[in-house]
């Protein structure tokens, strides 16, 4: 069977042109395929990516670098002023016999501080009801361990006992109080000491003042809220059967503060000077 070389040439030509066609589209998908990231493709290693976790130590180590400081120095601490003239130093505590050991019968009322006259200063046959922490608005509610007496109530022991002169002094646990109320109800005590005792001389204590480098940094425990209560606690005075007594000039710096040549701590005498302030009340009041 002869064929046509026409038909034969047809024939060729045609399968040139469906093998161009094939091999264009096989290059046009592989071309595609790499220009298209596979699903499985790993693209962070191109374009990282930053974790929570890894943001979390880039922010801490911000956060927790060393703060800048000053220099180390290698110079000596300061221990002396040798340009400040050192204050005076304070007259020694009495020793041998005390004044205050004469005192009869009578009866000391208050807190901490008069807790340290017990304690540190000889008050000869006194009564002492005192406690630390007692203020105005637990005073004829709270059974103190008084010597001698026990556990009793400042009812209870001027009910059964009657005594010549009263010292009292309260206002420190006080002072965060609404002084005005607190002024108030120091007067309803003295107002209540009375009727239990009409015949009895009832010496008001004006309170330790504060020391100084306290008194100027604290809102509350200032010399400013002291002094503000002395000032009112004295005007229940009369001359008479209320009398006031200011013992702070003994102790003062000078300017109205607790010395700290005199102080224990912010609000105490050192033990020794209790002695002074004892024999100070006796002459005061005795002489």
């Amino acid at each position: 069977m002869k064929i046509n070389k026409k038909i034969l040439l047809f024939i060729l030509a045609a399968l040139l042109v469906a093998s161009s066609v094939i091999v264009s589209i096989v290059l046009i998908q592989t071309n595609a395929k790499e220009d298209s990231p596979n699903d499985s493709d790993d693209i962070t290693s191109e374009v990282p990516i930053t974790t929570e976790q890894e943001m979390e130590e880039e922010t801490t180590e911000e956060t927790t670098r060393p703060p800048q400081t000053e220099p180390e120095t290698t110079a000596s601490p300061v221990t002396e002023d040798v340009s400040v003239t050192d204050p005076p130093a304070p007259p020694p505590p009495p020793s041998g016999g005390h004044k205050s050991a004469n005192f009869g019968n009578v009866l000391f009322i208050g807190d901490s501080r008069t807790v340290g006259l017990k304690d540190y200063a000889n008050l000869g046959a006194a009564t002492v009801f005192a406690e630390n922490g007692l203020n105005v608005f637990r005073l004829f509610k709270d059974a103190v361990n008084v010597p001698g007496k026990g556990s009793v109530t400042l009812e209870n022991l001027l009910l059964a006992n009657q005594y010549d002169k009263i010292y009292i002094m309260l206002g420190i646990n006080e002072i965060g109080y609404n002084l005005d109320k607190v002024i108030e109800k120091f007067g309803q005590a003295l107002d209540t000491l009375q009727s239990y005792q009409p015949s009895t001389t009832i010496y008001i204590q004006a309170n330790l003042m504060i020391q100084k480098s306290r008194s100027d940094r604290d809102a509350v425990y200032n010399n400013a809220n002291m002094q503000y209560l002395n000032d009112h606690m004295a005007s229940f005075a009369n001359g008479e059967k209320r009398i006031f007594i200011d013992v702070n000039p003994l102790f003062s710096d000078g300017t109205g503060n607790l010395a700290p040549e005199y102080a224990y701590d912010d609000f105490h005498l050192i033990g020794a000077y209790y002695a002074v302030w004892a024999d100070w009340i006796y002459e005061t009041t005795c002489e």
